[in-house]
């Protein structure tokens, strides 16, 4: 070979590695980039805490009647429920004209409850758009009387009054199946699980790249039901993410895509969540669109309790998405508008202790929640206590101060009680709705976990009810949560050594497989019940989903068993008890219900765990 050539060669070779190299370093700094954007993004979306979910489309027309009969279930599944065709859905569509529709009224609703973002549902199972959409004209522009965009109305009025704006999009749309929809075999009903062809795939695809394009910032895409494959969830997260990078997405895209957690509707987790982001929508009765002949409970009884629930969400690690359902004309229900102002009027003194903070650092809290900011605790007391004695178990930190938000000026007194804080309420007056009070303290915060000690004998009863117990979380589906999936108690004995395990317990099933655990070592073990309840597996869609059984009545007897023994230290350890066999979250709801349905909870009442030291 030419020598000249030969160098020339050589260097072209070296500058191809170097161009090969930078590439492959841009290419790892662009997905470093990427993942920060995406850290950072869930971060501020935790923040907000707070929003307005609006559940408004053709189905607040019918406004839960069809021919005369009130249609029970949700309001804006009706024509499901109603076995409404596709030929009179969109007759219906054709009449929707919300001349009444203020977005800004509703921004400032929002803003003034508390609320920092809105999740609109730009597009529900009818497949109705509620947006102006260049590939259907099944929409607010073409099909409806109305002929503005409802969603760019919202967008604007968020960007002027300072709140972040989400979409929600149904990957089930009935209307693009036409006359033939999939149907449930199990009720006949149009399919809220369906699977999702190429062409509906591609026509997604091309609606989210106008959601995520034509209205500014989008903070949240709020993806409900369906059955779409691993690729095409991955294809709609992709889509999504390309354009709005910054934009998050719930779990129910499914298959691991999202970046954060659906709860069940309304649901509220056992114990708090820091390891997933979450968030749970939530509603003033069962329906999410506006039904005409549904009552809400009493506007005090409704105000009290939403702020409960938004004070276990928040102190649990979540985000609370209280929906409203708008008439038909745009107007805002007088009874959604009166509970959101009352909500308003408490967090206009109370937010301090719900904007910016952090998760409850305490495992249980009888008698209440607590979220944390700096050096302070804030603490939702939910039932008042009797003694006006208010017990804070472990807080070992000298306390600076204690107030309520609501009365700052006027100190709490406060004593110490061997590991606990002793707070007399009895100077301050009980909010009727919830109230806060905030405990400032010095040093770095140290508590003591409760846990259960030796008897005098050294042997140890754990009680039952003082378990913690544990839900197991995923984002492979539409289901998230598994409750009560396995249960923790912390313990300590005061020698260590060989320990005899007994479980007093009643269960329903013939036989189950459970395990107990401590400090890396395992029991194994099968309980038998008396078998009055026969477990069933039974396909039922969506919200009508529930655990079907046969039950010939339940135990009323306890039964004591010796499971094996173990080996304790004399340090607190935690003893786990745990299923004998794992229930996973499966992409289908097929099959999710093909597993045995005993072992999608723990299924069992336990009166005590007792450890019996065993004399060597």
């Amino acid at each position: 070979m030419h020598k000249k050539f030969t160098t020339l060669l050589s260097a072209a070779l070296a500058l191809l590695m170097i161009v090969s190299a930078c590439s492959t370093g841009d290419k790892e700094s662009i997905a470093d980039n990427s993942i920060n954007i995406r850290k950072q993004a869930l971060k501020e979306w935790k923040d907000m805490k707070f929003g307005m979910f609006i559940h408004w489309g053709v189905y607040s027309i019918p406004a839960g009647v069809w021919e005369g009969k009130q249609i029970e279930k949700l309001g804006e599944q009706i024509q499901r429920h109603a076995y409404i065709s596709d030929e009179d859905y969109q007759e219906i569509a054709a009449q929707f004209n919300p001349v009444n529709f203020d977005a800004d009224k509703i921004v400032q609703l929002a803003k003034n409850t508390g609320m920092n973002y809105i999740v609109l549902t730009a597009k529900h199972h009818d497949g109705f758009c509620m947006f102006d959409s260049q590939h259907t004209d099944f929409d607010i522009i073409d099909k409806a009387a109305y002929k503005k965009d409802i969603l760019k109305e919202l967008a604007d009025a968020c960007q002027k009054h300072g709140l972040k704006l989400g979409i929600y999009y149904s990957t089930p749309d009935w209307h693009f199946n036409g006359p033939n929809p999939e149907v449930n075999p199990h009720d006949g009903k149009i399919s809220v699980f369906s699977k999702v062809s190429k062409e509906n795939e591609d026509f997604q695809v091309n609606q989210l790249k106008e959601l995520m394009t034509n209205y500014g910032d989008i903070v949240e895409l709020f993806f409900d039901m369906g059955e779409p494959t691993a690729a095409q969830s991955k294809r709609f997260a992709e889509t999504v993410h390309a354009i709005q990078p910054k934009c998050v997405i719930n779990g129910r895209i499914m298959n691991n895509q999202g970046d954060f957690i659906t709860m069940p509707d309304n649901h509220v987790p056992d114990v708090p969540i820091d390891s997933l982001a979450w968030e749970t929508p939530g509603t003033f009765y069962h329906t999410w669109g506006y039904k005409s002949w549904v009552k809400g409970a009493p506007v005090k009884e409704q105000v009290k309790k939403q702020i409960h629930k938004l004070a276990q969400i928040v102190a649990r690690g979540g985000n609370f998405l209280l929906n409203i359902g708008p008439k038909s004309d745009g107007t805002v229900i007088p009874y959604e508008e009166e509970v959101l102002t009352n909500i308003g009027n408490w967090m206009a003194k109370n937010s301090e202790a719900i904007y910016q903070t952090e998760t409850t650092p305490f495992v249980k809290l009888p008698w209440g929640e607590c979220t944390r900011k700096g050096n302070k605790l804030y603490f939702f007391v939910l039932d008042w206590p009797e003694n006006n004695q208010l017990t804070i178990p472990g807080l070992t930190n000298n306390i600076t101060n204690v107030y309520a938000l609501n009365t700052k000026d006027n100190p709490i007194a406060h004593s110490k009680l061997g590991n606990d804080k002793v707070l007399d309420i009895s100077s301050i007056q009980a909010d009727e709705n919830l109230s806060v009070i905030a405990l400032e303290y010095e040093g770095e915060l140290n508590i003591i976990a409760p846990y259960t000690a030796t008897n005098e004998d050294n042997s140890l009863s754990i009680a039952g009810s003082d378990a913690v117990k544990h839900g197991k979380y995923g984002r492979e589906s539409y289901r998230s949560i598994l409750k009560d999936y396995y249960r923790s108690w912390d313990f300590q004995v005061d020698e260590p050594g060989l320990y005899e395990v007994k479980v007093t317990y009643k269960m329903n099933y013939d036989l189950k497989d459970y395990c107990i655990e401590v400090d890396n070592q395992k029991l194994e073990f099968t309980l038998t019940g008396d078998g009055s309840v026969i477990a069933k597996s039974e396909i039922i869609d969506g919200n009508e989903e529930k655990k079907a059984t046969t039950s010939k009545g339940k135990s009323k007897k306890y039964n004591c068993v010796s499971i094996g023994q173990i080996e304790i230290d004399e340090d607190i350890n935690t003893l786990l008890l745990k299923q004998g066999q794992e229930f996973d979250f499966k992409a289908t709801i097929v099959e999710f219900k093909q597993q045995d349905p005993k072992y999608r909870s723990m299924n069992i009442d336990i009166e005590k765990i007792e450890l019996i030291p065993v004399n060597s």
